[in-house]
This record gives C-alpha cells, sequence and structure tokens, in this order.
C-alpha cells in the first residue's frame, strides 16, 4: 500500500506523548510545533486512528506548494487527487489560515480551494458549517507555501462515545489519557483518582490497562472516503479485541458530589468499563493500600475562595503521605501556590491550557 504523509495533532505540550504511542504502534515519527509527522499506508492511518489515546485528529497531506496569487492557487491545489476523499452527498468543510504570505484573505483561500476540488471532481460539494461534519479540509499558509490536509478522524479524536454527561469544566478524554500516560501509570499499582467529577481520569485509565482503543466504538470521516477498506478495518478491530484483558490492580474514583458520583458511573458503563473501576461518594478517603498512583483534577475554580483553596490541597497532600508507604501523584493546578501547599514538594512536568485557563502538571512520589 503506498504511503502518506501523516500528521497526529497533538494537544500543545504533549507531542513528546504521542510520539512514544506511535512508536509502540511500530511508527517513526518526527516532532513538529502542535503534533508528530510520520508516514504510513492505509492500515497505519486506521490503527492510529483507533489506538491513539493522547491525539487530536489524524491529518493526511494532500499537497505542499507556493502560491502568490489565487489562480496560482486553484491550479496547484486542483492536482490534489481530491476524487479520492470527496463524496457526492457528503458535505465538505474548507478552513484556512494564513502567515506572513501575499495570500491573506483566508475566506477567499477557501472559496479557492473549493473552486479547485470542483475542477477535479466535476461537481461542487456541499459546503459544511462545522468541521466535524462531513470532509474537513486545512489549508495554511506560511510564508507563502500552502499545505493542503484532510482530517481523517472527523470529531475530535477525545469525543470517544462513551462521556453523555457532564459535572462542571470536564477535562478532554485524551487530555485526561495523556496525563496518565504522562505519569507513566505502568497497571501494577492501583490507580485513584479522589477528586473524579465525570469520571474521565478512571475511565481512561481503565481503558489503558484492560487494552481497549478509545476509538473501537465510534465513526470515522475516512470511513465515507472512496477507497475505505471496510475488510482492513473490520481485521484491526478483531485483532484488537483479542487483546483486550483484565486489569491487575484495582482502579477507584471518588467525589465528594452525588452527581458527579452517578455522572462517573453512567460514563464508565458506557464506556463498558464500570466493572473495572469503584466509584464512591468520599473524600479522601482511607484506604487499605501500601501504595497508589494518583492522577487527578483537583478544584482550582472561582467557587472557592483562595483560603478554602488552600486548606483543600492541604489536606490532599496530608492524605496523600499519610495513607500510602510508596505514591506517585500527578496532579494539575495552575497555582504554584496551591502545588506547594500539598507539602509534597512537588515538581512541574509540563503546562498546557485546559478550558482556557494556563495549567501546570504537578508530579511528587515517595
Amino acid at each position: 500500500m503506498e504511503e502518506m504523509e501523516l500528521f497526529a495533532v497533538s494537544p500543545p505540550g504533549f507531542e513528546e506523548v504521542t510520539l512514544k504511542e506511535l512508536e509502540q504502534l511500530n511508527i517513526k515519527g518526527t516532532i513538529l510545533p502542535g503534533g508528530v509527522k510520520f508516514y504510513g499506508d492505509k492500515k497505519a492511518l486506521y490503527a492510529v486512528n483507533l489506538h491513539l489515546r493522547s491525539a487530536s485528529r489524524i491529518l493526511l497531506r494532500l499537497g505542499r506548494f507556493r502560491a502568490k496569487h489565487f489562480g496560482e492557487l486553484v491550479r496547484k491545489a486542483a492536482k490534489c487527487p481530491w476524487e479520492n476523499f470527496i463524496t457526492p452527498g457528503i458535505p465538505v468543510k474548507v478552513r484556512a489560515t494564513s502567515r506572513k504570505s501575499k495570500l491573506i484573505h483566508t475566506k477567499a483561500i477557501e472559496e479557492r480551494v473549493l473552486k479547485a476540488i470542483r475542477e477535479r471532481v466535476g461537481f461542487f460539494p456541499e459546503t459544511a458549517e462545522f468541521e466535524d461534519e462531513g470532509t474537513s479540509i486545512i489549508v495554511r499558509f506560511e510564508r507563502d507555501v500552502c499545505t493542503i490536509s484532510i482530517n481523517s478522524s472527523g470529531a475530535m479524536l477525545h469525543k470517544r462515545g462513551y462521556r453523555k454527561n457532564y459535572t462542571e469544566a470536564p477535562i478532554r478524554e485524551n487530555l485526561a489519557a495523556a496525563l496518565i500516560l504522562l505519569s507513566q501509570w505502568d497497571g501494577e499499582n492501583p490507580f485513584i483518582d479522589p477528586f473524579c467529577g465525570s469520571g474521565t481520569f478512571p475511565i481512561e485509565a481503565a481503558l489503558i490497562a484492560v487494552g481497549i482503543p478509545p476509538g473501537i466504538n465510534r465513526e470515522f470521516a475516512f470511513m465515507s472516503w472512496k477507497d475505505f477498506d471496510p475488510r482492513l478495518w473490520e481485521s484491526l478491530l478483531e485483532e484488537a479485541k483479542e487483546k483486550i484483558s483484565q486489569p491487575k490492580v484495582p482502579i477507584y474514583g471518588f467525589d465528594i458530589d452525588e452527581i458527579a458520583v452517578k455522572t462517573s458511573t453512567e460514563n464508565a458503563k458506557n464506556a463498558k468499563v464500570d466493572r473495572f473501576i469503584t466509584f464512591k461518594r468520599e473524600s479522601l478517603p482511607r484506604l487499605e493500600l501500601e501504595s497508589a498512583h494518583i492522577v487527578t483534577n483537583p478544584p482550582y475554580g472561582v467557587r472557592l475562595k483562595q483560603r478554602e483553596l488552600q486548606r483543600l490541597y492541604q489536606q490532599f497532600g496530608s492524605w496523600v503521605k499519610d495513607s500510602f508507604k510508596r505514591f506517585s501523584v500527578t496532579f494539575i493546578t495552575p497555582k504554584r501556590s496551591l502545588a506547594e501547599a500539598t507539602g509534597l514538594a512537588p515538581e512541574k512536568l509540563n503546562s498546557f491550557s485546559n478550558s482556557g485557563i494556563r495549567t501546570h502538571i504537578w508530579h511528587a512520589e515517595r
């Protein structure tokens, strides 16, 4: 099968995590701003959409060329093999960005790419309002170089399909998975989230522990492409299902809010991992465990005053130190003062944007 240039879009700051995931699939990649570039055939394209936990979407590069006027853009864009990806009846969304280029009017760029598609396929495709609808095409101009990509994933990859219900300020599924992978949980120590909210961390931990691919219960944009191979896709699904196993250790999710615990339980059922997770309405519970691997997103919003937050983080840190002889703790908070309030002397691993808030990842272990 023909090799293609592919790009796994990662949440900023998590490119290294995505690279390691690709390596586990025996795919070599190169980190670039915003993700990881790699090459692969149709099987690789399907596999990365199915298996990658940290990525946001998988782009297929259709063309890269220099263009300084609109006629040149249409002529060169029409050389892309659009007939393999544009299907009558499925709407198309083109999104363009431009930086330091002669062609700066993004709306005009989008219109010209649609014109190029029409010239190539012989019909004018219906346009979609949102990127998650139909076929999504990304056009990026940088110093007069145009890069055209098509989104093979469709809806963002964090949309696993299991989270029907939400609590306030939930973390995205791929971010939760990336944090768990970054924390280097090996599945040998009990996993705990003492502030579980919608249950995303315990659910993603359970999916990792048993080997359920994050994309096993959803559809992808490549399924509507002319060259989609359903037999190849089914073989990848069967291969993945054969590798699903049982977790070696218990997985816990705790929250003081009754609605959060109910929501977590329902979401876990949707993900078909509810039998692997214990959810309880409890605050920082005492457990008969010598060791624990903790990944969590403690409160840090406006609902609690600063003094209350400081007290909560102090209690969290004391609970960790008093409850377990050995522990690994990874948590996120935007404020260094809150991280230091735990008394765990955590180190900052990374930073990222969570719901528009610059958030830091902290880690401590004993």
